[in-house]
């Protein structure tokens, strides 16, 4: 008689307990685990295209050239990039290993052209380049030009 009690008290105690674990979420029998959509990935910043030259217009870089006269005035670094939207980079200008400046540009959208200038001095004779750096520090690109 003492097993059909026991027994009979055990039986609620079991569902009790049994309702206190959560469920399992339901498996989708059309698209198993496996095929559950990956978490995107971060795109890391990229150099499509960059030149140097003596100009820009309508967002296009004008007077392309590896090498320019001591009177240029001006020498423009025009860049597109991809996979950076939301950030910035930078557009470091060297004289040999020497910093001449460098200049922060706004990446607003997926791909976008940008371009900052840096004024030539008299004395700017040599060699010259520019690094285009990512956000993260990271140089993506390193264009050399030379004045003469």
């Amino acid at each position: 008689m003492k097993l059909v009690i026991v027994s009979l008290l055990a039986v609620p105690a079991l569902a009790l307990a049994q309702a206190a674990q959560p469920a399992a979420p339901a498996k989708d029998p059309v698209r198993p685990a496996a095929a559950e959509p990956a978490k995107a990935e971060a795109t890391a910043a990229a150099v499509a295209d960059a030149k140097l030259g003596t100009g820009v217009v309508d967002r296009e870089p004008q007077g392309v050239a590896e090498s320019f006269k001591s009177d240029v005035g001006k020498v423009y670094c025009w860049t597109k990039v991809t996979g950076a939207e939301g950030t910035e980079i930078t557009h470091a200008w060297f004289k040999g290993e020497e910093k001449m400046g460098e200049v922060k540009l706004a990446v607003k959208y997926p791909s976008t052209r940008t371009w900052s200038a840096k004024t030539i001095p008299a004395d700017g004779k040599g060699d010259w380049r520019v690094d285009v750096v990512a956000a993260d520090g990271t140089v993506l690109k390193s264009l050399s030009f030379k004045v003469d």
